[in-house]
């Protein structure tokens, strides 16, 4: 090639390569966290990910050169190059070279080694930041070689932004010292990012995240469609960008191995090479990683491969409609595959799938159980069971059985009961096998719990742990669980504390998943049960973590503790829960959570509607909530949904008549659940005396028979509305500073246990029910540093105030951590007397009861001790 048609050559290409780069860049979102700006110590920013992913717009936008005297960008896109034209290392140095120079640096060149070596100089010599963006490069060798020699020889200020043409391409810069790699899991989009990206808010850009898993190609496909509420992959744009832009690019025979491993259960080359008799698996597998990365290694093994659920579902469609009479058979083979495995779960999706109900005959007592029981993949039975002909489920005892746990756990406890009672017919297979391991009694006597039946289903229980504990570890798992969870839902702590840790023995030594979910359920529920939301939710953390590592499988685990979490994010910052994802827990709390999850996610979201506006909305919930009570005969899910009934109804101000409460006869359950009713009852009772604007002394009187009951059974958020409502009560009667510290206290034991929503919950329940509320809320600091402490003349501890969380051995009292906090901000004894509403001698009395705790003699050593404790 001449000079002049160098020239001429290099001019061409650069026009068409900033061309498209300007396009490119147009109205695409500049994310920083994948900018130069965000990692300025890197040398090289190389993107390796699948088609689609924005690879190609990341490089153009790190062409973008804002300060043209300190800096300056080369730009690469091979695609701008014709087909026939090979851009070998000389001809890319030129480009480079005209890009940066133009071609006042030609003069000189002679040979193509010229021109390397004049480019060479050039970027060593470079004055300005120089960014070099490619493209597309990596396929030619000699290319390749040039651009790792330029990384390696040029100085810190010249930087590379590099897409290699496929994703094994430069497999050498992945060694490299200041080599950033951002692969497909950097270049998904967040919710933050879609939003700036589509204008749309929260809710809506979650949902753009949830059907297109971030895909920034589907994002935009979402963005524009007009069938969004459609699945991602049935959108007519979707199907397109599929088959044009991805599916076109592959040989025929790698189209035709992706195309037939989306029926795979799980993608691996032993599973495709016997349901599709080949050994070619490996081969195609190892291509695409190489080049497209549309596979990807499960969290769970290195041979097993995963892909993105909407190109999935898009290849399933197009095996279905090319190969239809094909696809009964291979569903077949995938589920005898996973059966001879013994992955039975992977067998009854793939024979559900197939429509394949005789499968069902010859299932063995040991996969359904195992299935049902240990791994508790209800939602996946429930469908398939539905699909079952009822006459196969009585044919077999161990399909009877396993039909009833499910209907147990999906609060369908008639239908469960007769299912139980078929599964003793004589003519039902298996009948003998299942009794002498006591698989009937077991399911009997947790589905009792289920109906909220919870003494009855106790001794049951035991009964079964005493007969067949022994010689079914699965079943002991599950029964201890049960016991756990009633020990929780009877407020009877130290005994779930013992059976906790029993049950997970058992459930460790079995790995027994669904009985994990319901054991740190009963833990968490505890938790939520005391008020301790703090504790709560690192219950939920760390439950998390170990079910990650466990390898639990998360579907009905995440649900299940969404409807925890919800209760918790509630109480701790309602400001970050959604409508979309409280009716989400809702909707599945209402199908699969027996009475405290129900009924802890209906108060939950209901008080949320409620605070936020929607007033009828959250007593149709409360309603809804009710009816399934009935249906479902669980009469103290009936009483609690009428306490909050009549507490929404004081609040509307809609009857002037007494609340409409249950009557304490109806109150026949576990004692300390009784107590909770009570508490609740005679809370709602104060609050009506006190919209009354008269007989303040009777509701002060109901207030105390609250927060006696609450203290009873250590419930820390209806104590501190109980102190609420007495507070008011005795500003009424004119104790004003009373009613100070007792509003001081109880927002103290708020703050250390994270109750923030109950708070905010009685404060304005009460400003809507008595005009003398404002008076006494005026005279408070709202900060939460203004706590107050108990003015103890008669020198002793408040024993109601439990220690604070995470430091159950210590006799330090939230009070006297305020105290601590006051005293680490430097505040003399005056001072936080002062701010705390109590003497000087309660402050010093105090201070002798931390220092004799601590072990300490002054107070920068009670400070450092306090913090290194945990408790500042």
């Amino acid at each position: 090639m001449t000079r002049h048609s160098l020239e001429d050559w290099c001019r061409r290409m650069s026009e068409r390569m900033w061309a498209r780069q300007c396009f490119i860049t147009q109205g695409c979102l500049d994310r920083y966290c994948l900018s130069a700006s965000a990692t300025p110590e890197s040398k090289v920013v190389l993107y390796r990910a699948p088609p689609g992913y924005g690879k190609s717009v990341q490089v153009a936008l790190a062409a973008n050169t804002r300060e043209l005297e300190l800096e300056s960008a080369v730009y690469i896109n091979t695609r701008s190059c014709p087909d026939s034209c090979d851009v070998n290392g000389s001809l890319f140095a030129a480009l480079v070279l005209y890009q940066l120079e133009g071609v006042e640096s030609w003069r000189t060149i002679k040979s193509d080694i010229d021109t390397i070596e004049v480019l060479r100089n050039a970027l060593c010599n470079a004055k300005k930041t120089t960014r070099i963006c490619l493209d597309g490069v990596g396929e030619a060798k000699h290319t390749a070689d040039l651009i790792e020699d330029l990384i390696c020889e040029t100085p810190s200020n010249v930087k590379f932004f590099i897409a290699p043409s496929r994703v094994g391409a430069l497999p050498r810069l992945s060694m490299m010292a200041g080599v950033v790699t951002y692969g497909a899991d950097e270049l998904v989009f967040t919710e933050e990012e879609v939003s700036e990206l589509s204008g749309m808010g929260g809710p809506e850009a979650s949902n753009i995240i949830k059907a297109t898993g971030g895909w920034p190609a589907l994002v935009r496909l979402m963005c524009r469609t007009p069938n969004p509420n459609l699945p991602a992959a049935t959108w007519p744009e979707t199907r397109s960008y599929f088959r044009d832009n991805l599916l076109t690019a592959l040989p025929n025979s790698t189209r035709t191995f992706l195309c037939n491993a989306a029926m795979l259960e799980v993608i691996s080359a032993e599973c495709y090479g016997y349901v599709y008799k080949t050994e070619e698996a490996d081969r195609e597998i190892t291509f695409l990683n190489e080049h497209y990365a549309l596979l990807a290694p499960t969290g769970t093994s290195a041979d097993r491969m995963d892909m993105h659920p909407v190109l999935r579902e898009y290849l399933r469609s197009l095996f279905n409609t090319t190969q239809r009479e094909r696809r009964s058979y291979v569903l077949k083979r995938v589920a005898f595959w996973h059966w001879r495995r013994g992955e039975y779960l992977h067998s009854i999706n793939a024979a559900l799938e197939a429509s394949d109900h005789r499968w069902a005959r010859v299932v063995s007592d040991s996969i359904i159980l195992d299935v049902a029981l240990r791994q508790g993949e209800i939602e996946v039975l429930r469908t398939w069971f539905g699909k079952v002909p009822a006459r196969t489920i009585k044919k077999i005892a161990a399909l009877s059985i396993g039909y009833a746990w499910i209907l147990y756990f999906s609060q369908q406890a008639r239908q469960a009961e007769e299912i139980l009672v078929s599964s003793l017919h004589p003519s039902s297979r298996g009948v003998g096998d299942l009794d002498e391991e006591g698989w009937r009694e077991l399911v009997n006597a947790i589905g009792k719990a289920t109906q909220d039946k919870l003494l009855e289903s106790q001794v049951l229980c035991q009964k079964w742990i005493d007969a067949f504990g022994d010689r079914n570890m699965v079943g002991k798992g599950a029964a201890l669980t049960c016991q756990a969870f009633i020990a929780s839902s009877g407020r009877h702590f130290e005994e779930l504390e013992r059976l906790s840790h029993r049950a997970a023995v058992a459930i460790q030594s079995s790995n027994q998943h669904y009985a994990f979910i319901w054991l740190k359920t009963a833990e968490i529920q505890g938790e939520l049960f005391k008020g301790d939301i703090a504790r709560a939710r690192s219950v939920l953390l760390q439950a998390n973590k170990t079910a990650e590592k466990i390898q639990v499988p998360k579907t009905f685990l995440n649900k299940m503790f969404g409807t925890l979490e919800l209760q918790i994010l509630h109480e701790q910052n309602h400001h970050l829960v959604t409508q979309e994802s409280a009716q989400a827990s809702f909707d599945f709390a209402l199908n699969y959570g027996v009475t405290d999850i129900l009924w802890g996610c209906t108060q939950a979201y209901s008080r949320f509607l409620y605070h936020q506006g929607f007033r009828d909305r959250a007593m149709a919930l409360l309603e809804q909530s009710r009816l399934a009570s009935c249906e479902r005969e669980l009469s103290r899910l009936n009483i609690l949904t009428k306490v909050q009934l009549a507490e929404f109804t004081l609040l509307n101000n809609e009857e002037l008549g007494p609340p409409i409460l249950p009557d304490e006869c109806e109150l026949t359950f576990l004692p300390n659940q009784n107590q909770a009713i009570q508490a609740r009852m005679a809370l709602v009772t104060s609050m009506y005396r006190l919209r009354l604007g008269k007989q303040f002394g009777v509701a002060e009187k109901y207030a105390k028979q609250a927060l006696q009951s609450a203290s009873a059974i250590s419930d820390a958020r209806t104590r501190i509305a109980a102190h609420y409502c007495q507070a008011l009560a005795a500003f009424a009667l004119g104790s004003s500073k009373s009613a100070k510290r007792m509003i001081l206290d109880a927002n103290l034991l708020s703050e250390h246990l994270n109750c923030h929503f109950t708070r905010l919950w009685i404060k304005e329940a009460l400003l809507s029910l008595s005009p003398l509320a404002q008076d006494l809320f005026n005279d408070l600091p709202d900060d939460s540093e203004a706590k107050a402490t108990k003015d103890p003349d008669v020198r002793i501890e408040d024993s109601s105030v439990p220690p604070v969380p995470g430091n159950a051995h210590s006799t330090i009292t939230i009070k006297q951590i305020s105290l601590l906090k006051c005293v680490s901000n430097g505040m003399t004894n005056r001072e936080i007397a002062e701010r705390l509403l109590v003497t000087e001698d309660t402050v010093k009395w105090h201070m002798k009861k931390i220092f004799s705790e601590l072990k300490v003699t002054n107070r920068v050593q009670a400070v450092t001790e306090a913090r290194l404790r945990g408790l500042l």
